[in-house]
């Protein structure tokens, strides 16, 4: 049932914007391509709601301290800045990008050679590196988890977006922290 839902939503994907897969969304697609990095693509899992959570713990501190703390140096600020802005770039390219929903369509994402199965809850013939998450209701390929705060799964097409956005919210934390210690201390 699943598998026949699937080849018509790819069918309307190309045409116009939301389209479900399982539980996630196609806000809008301007690749001709059927998946796709953001903002070519705007695909985002069903954790949504989570995902604004997010938003608000990695940018609240740094606003914050720009609202309420007087003394905080230009520099500091700049460098501050820098750090929200890459951390949200990176983490809405997370969120947003495809991370490989395996579709079933006629140029299946099975490449001739390759061994497939048929997933027995979405009815997708998939690459044996592919598995099925019961909260995106999708089989995603090389799937590493389902990740709430990112508002959906972590895959093949996601996973280096996913390390990059680890390492520049660890970075602003401790940018965040540095800042509190230098102007709290200087009181």
């Amino acid at each position: 049932m699943m598998g026949r839902y699937h080849r018509h939503s790819l069918a309307r994907a190309h045409r116009r914007c939301c389209v479900r897969f399982g539980h996630t969304h196609v806000l809008c697609s301007l690749s001709p391509q059927r998946y796709g990095y953001f903002p070519a693509t705007c695909h985002v899992g069903p954790h949504w709601g989570c995902l604004l959570v997010t938003y608000f713990l990695a940018l609240g501190p740094f606003v914050f301290l720009l609202l309420f703390v007087n003394e905080l140096r230009l520099g500091l600020q700049v460098a501050l800045f820098a750090s929200m802005c890459v951390t949200t770039v990176s983490l809405t390219l997370v969120a947003c990008s495809d991370p490989g929903v395996v579709f079933q369509d006629v140029d299946s994402d099975v490449e001739d050679g390759e061994s497939a199965i048929v997933c027995a809850q979405c009815e997708v013939r998939r690459p044996f590196d592919a598995s099925h998450c019961s909260d995106c209701g999708v089989c995603i390929r090389e799937l590493d988890h389902h990740c709430p705060w990112t508002g959906k799964c972590i895959g093949k097409r996601t996973i280096k977006l996913f390390y990059v956005f680890l390492t520049c919210i660890s970075l602003h934390c401790m940018l965040v922290g540095a800042a509190c210690l230098v102007t709290f201390a200087a009181t």
